[in-house]
């Protein structure tokens, strides 16, 4: 991977960003009032063993999980640094990351295709007028066709309108038009009062999509404040905070942020991520760039070997039931503490404690916004969670549903986001 062009930013700001590419992206070189210092020596070695570091906790593929590209990062690439001359040493923050991908399996995608079209047809079930207001609309409806059949006509034969005939035309095409308006908006009235309702199933068609399901894996050192865990992405912290960043030159802290649909494949991503190991790097120097390597050829060598993972269906399997589906009520949003973590859990529901014991994972469900109505067409056109994974072009992004939490500044130890 080509490195970025190294710049730097001002006091106060970031100093360093290093990416998953392994360079730094930052401000312009004009940015620097006083003008760049190169890095120093124990900079560039620090950052380098941090990063190979990092890269050597990635998690592994392990199937069906699959690493959406054929290599990881490079533990040896030499991370390009530079910074404002007044800047203190350290003042950056390594970080790396990968992309995976889960395909459901042929009867889970089956079961979630025929759920999700039960609940369109809810949908449209809702949406359909009820017989009053179908007359009624129907009724402005004869009105318009009346009110169009009245203006004048003419064939390209015939002679022009007389000024009488266009203003008997414009009048006609003007109430028509009135009357046609009047037609949709019953229509739109009658969308907008069961709106409630089919945004809710809405909300559960989404989480229905069929398609792979894409997730991308961040770790990241010696960041000033950590992410809270919310929606589409669940985070792992160890350690406190660092106000000076890598001013120490040794990791402080770790955070592992996964982007992707919440559910039983996300958490079992969050499974293989090794904590023992991100908790062992914290507060002494950074292993060497060949032991790094090593760990991840080795990881990789037991990840290859290893007995495929069992995800649990996230849907009844079989055929869709004629039963209506629940429609759940949106979640109240609520702000928590971290809480120490062990194991991969189940996602949370509100028929169980929102904080499980302390060997369970706690990720946020997502809440419902206005972009995801689109998300519902990108999804239904392109496969669900595949459509809307590559982008807002297919029809919206994925969006959130439940809380938000805050980290406590504890003693170094693994958390995750627990809402309270």
């Amino acid at each position: 991977m080509n490195p970025e062009p190294a710049a730097c930013y001002r006091p106060r700001a970031a100093l360093f960003g290093l990416v998953a590419s392994l360079t730094l992206a930052t401000a312009a070189h004009a940015d620097c009032v006083d003008g760049v210092r190169a890095a120093t020596a124990a900079e560039l070695d620090f950052a380098q063993r941090a990063t190979a570091a990092l890269i050597a906790g990635l998690p592994e593929a392990v199937r069906p999980l699959e690493r959406r590209s054929a290599s990881r990062p490079d533990p040896a690439e030499v991370p390009r640094l530079s910074a404002c001359r007044d800047t203190p040493v350290g003042a950056f923050s390594p970080a790396t990351g990968v992309g995976f991908m889960y395909d459901f399996p042929p009867a889970e995608a089956t079961a979630r295709s025929a759920q999700r079209r039960q609940l369109q047809r809810q949908i449209e079930e809702l949406e359909k007028l009820p017989p009053d207001q179908e007359a009624q609309r129907k009724e402005i409806e004869a009105q318009m066709r009346a009110a169009y059949a009245a203006a004048p006509t003419r064939s390209r034969k015939d002679p022009p309108f007389t000024p009488e005939q266009q203003a008997q035309a414009d009048r006609a095409n003007t109430e028509g038009r009135r009357l046609e308006q009047a037609a949709r908006q019953v229509q739109f009235d009658h969308n907008a009062r069961v709106k409630p309702q089919t945004d809710a199933l809405r909300v559960r068609a989404d989480e229905l999509q069929q398609g792979p399901q894409i997730f991308s894996v961040g770790l990241e050192m010696n960041v000033q404040q950590f992410p809270q865990g919310a929606g589409n992405r669940a985070v792992l912290t160890f350690g406190a905070p660092s106000a000076k960043r890598s001013a120490a030159l040794q990791p402080r802290n770790i955070v592992v942020t996964i982007e992707g649909p919440a559910g039983p494949a996300r958490e079992a991503l969050l499974g293989l991520i090794d904590r023992d190991y991100l908790q062992g790097l914290l507060d002494k120097p950074a292993p060497g760039v060949p032991v790094s390597r090593q760990r991840i050829e080795s990881s990789s060598a037991r990840a290859a070997a290893a007995a495929p993972l069992v995800i649990a269906s996230s849907v009844p399997l079989g055929a869709a039931s004629s039963a209506p589906p629940a429609v759940a009520a949106p979640a109240a949003t609520a702000a928590g503490t971290a809480t120490p973590t062990a194991t991969a859990g189940t996602a949370p529901s509100a028929a169980r404690d929102p904080c499980p014991p302390a060997a369970t994972v706690q990720t946020a469900d997502a809440t419902r916004t206005g972009s995801q109505v689109g998300a519902e067409v990108g999804g239904a056109a392109v496969g669900g969670g595949w459509g809307r994974n590559l982008g807002s072009a297919i029809g919206g992004a994925l969006g959130a549903l439940g809380g938000t939490a805050k980290k406590t500044e504890a003693a170094p130890v693994a958390t995750v986001d627990c809402p309270r």
